[in-house]
């Protein structure tokens, strides 16, 4: 499969029961549309303030349940939340699996391993049955219906599955042979589908990925809903290949290039990632029309590069149209109407809203696995987004084989709006008997309290502080804006203050925004708790 950007123990009785439990109390939401009729969920709010934590998983490459710390995964690829149980369930790709996941433990919800190749790879094969002994190959996407039944892009077995209330597979639609038949669900045929999305009245949308169309399966039957590619490229002499293409307008005449995300807004139209584009496409049922509402302008003519299968990825924020994405797939719309976006090559987190796009999360065309303030940590090949209300969601990490929650920061218990200022530090308030000051709107915070709890080693004398700091020496004299900075016994250069430090009640105070740039944390102002935050950038 090309550049495998495409989809880039046992477990016990009881986990499936568990499962089966919850499916039948309807809990989990099928992603984006669930939560998008939920207006009383706060949406995205100050993009500064969120944070990634780590939910699940080492980081290795491997199939471990147990405690979600140490669990392992192998390219876990989508995503679906439970509000009931604030639980997960999670396609592990690789592993053939479909994996449960809460903050304390991952079991094996459903899949069967059946051995490993010649690299150790686990294999997928083609079984139903009940939810222990039923077999993947690649499972995918993941959605659910208003009943709670969960269904699954089985990607290697190019079909479509099911896993009902009692905890039983079945192949909804799909033959496990690569095709493009419509016709009877049973005898219709796909090519590696990535992703699907279930509306209010039952009808299943697929991204048939390397068909590079739309599917709807409904009543039985599965339809293509959009016009195939006719692209034929030849990447060397003598070596040709179908690949996808480009065209909005009419469904009918529309054309797509491996999409590979899909998610229902509340109207019941359907945002499709068109993945080979680079570029989000939105599809509208009532007026039958398909546009682009970012990465590119509706209408365009969109030139390849000769021998290329895919549109020129990128990245930029800003209006949608100039907006660059890179391999988008998972997205999940948020209840003001918003788009998230699994921008998977550029290993970030992308926001459509009110034509715009920006990052909530992650470094930019830097892949890692680090947690922390959301603008400095860092992700690898993202692959789905799902919400879970109070402006939080989840992302399907696959390169890093992770689970990671982001979130707006929580203020520590206790910390209130009672007219003081406070101070604090990750998510602990440093307690003083003196509070910061804010003077001709820059704020001042008193200097032990702060770099005490920073490491460093404090000396009062002769109406100066000296701070030390792992080889690094500073000297702060009171009504100077110039504080003197020394490392490593090496020659002294200055750091000039926006104020100089102020004495109040016996104590000195210097510039929050002194340790913001010698320190290299983050700094906020917490409006509705008066509040200074400094951060760790990343953790």
């Amino acid at each position: 499969m090309r550049r495998d950007r495409a989809f880039m123990k046992n477990r016990t009785r009881g986990a499936v029961l568990l499962l089966a439990a919850a499916i039948s109390a309807g809990t989990f939401s099928s992603g984006s549309f669930a939560a998008a009729g939920n207006a009383e969920q706060p949406s995205i709010g100050n993009l500064a303030l969120y944070e990634v934590h780590r939910l699940a998983g080492s980081g290795a490459f491997d199939r471990e349940d147990g405690s979600s710390a140490a669990a392992a995964f192998r390219e876990p690829t989508s995503l679906l939340y439970s509000a009931k149980s604030g639980g997960y369930l999670v396609a592990d790709a690789r592993n053939q699996m479909i994996r449960g996941v809460t903050a304390a433990a991952t079991t094996t919800a459903a899949g069967l391993y059946i051995g490993a190749d010649e690299f150790n790879a686990p294999l997928g094969s083609l079984l139903d049955g009940n939810a222990e002994k039923a077999s993947f190959n690649l499972p995918s996407g993941l959605a659910a219906d208003s009943a709670g039944a969960i269904y699954i892009a089985d990607a290697g077995n190019n079909s479509i599955r099911k896993l009902s209330a009692a905890g039983v597979v079945t192949t909804v639609a799909g033959t496990g042979v690569i095709g493009a038949d419509n016709g009877a669900a049973a005898s219709a045929s796909f090519d590696h589908p990535l992703d699907l999305a279930v509306s209010k009245d039952g009808v299943i949308y697929v991204a048939d990925t390397l068909n590079h169309v739309i599917r709807q399966i409904k009543n039985g039957e599965v339809t293509t809903l959009n016009a195939p590619s006719k692209r034929i490229i030849e990447y060397y002499p003598g070596v040709i290949e179908a690949v996808g293409d480009y065209a909005d307008g009419p469904l009918a005449e529309a054309k797509f290039n491996e999409p590979s995300g899909l998610a229902l807004d509340a109207k019941g139209n359907l945002y499709v990632s068109d993945t080979g584009n680079n570029r989000i496409r939105y599809i509208d049922f009532k007026t039958n029309s398909v546009t682009t509402v970012a990465g590119g302008v509706t209408g365009e003519k969109l030139v390849y590069e000769a021998g290329s299968p895919y549109a020129e990825g990128g990245y930029a924020v800003g209006a949608a149209a100039t907006a660059k994405l890179h391999a988008p797939r998972g997205l999940a719309v948020t209840p003001d109407g918003g788009l998230l976006i699994a921008d998977s090559l550029n290993h970030a987190i992308r926001y459509l809203k009110s034509g715009n796009v920006t990052t909530v999360a992650g470094t930019p065309e830097e892949e890692g696995i680090v947690d922390g303030v959301a603008r400095y940590a860092e992700f690898n090949r993202p692959t789905d987004v799902e919400w879970v209300g109070n402006g939080a969601f989840a992302v399907a990490d696959s390169g890093s084989n992770t689970i990671r929650i982001v979130a707006p920061y929580a203020a520590p218990a206790g910390v209130k709006a009672d007219g003081s200022l406070h101070l604090l530090y990750n998510n602990v308030e440093l307690k003083s008997d003196v509070s910061p000051i804010i003077d001709s709107s820059v704020t001042f915070v008193p200097v032990r309290v702060l770099t005490e709890r920073l490491g460093f080693k404090v000396q009062y004398a002769n109406g100066q502080t000296v701070l030390k700091l792992a080889g690094t020496t500073y000297t702060v004299k009171n009504g100077s804006t110039q504080v003197g900075k020394q490392v490593e016994g090496g020659a002294t250069t200055s750091v000039k203050l926006p104020k100089a430090p102020i004495v109040s009640n016996n104590r000195q105070f210097l510039p929050v925004r002194f340790f913001a740039e010698e320190m290299g944390l983050d700094v906020q102002w917490l409006s509705e708790l008066r509040a200074v935050l400094l951060r760790n950038k990343q953790s």
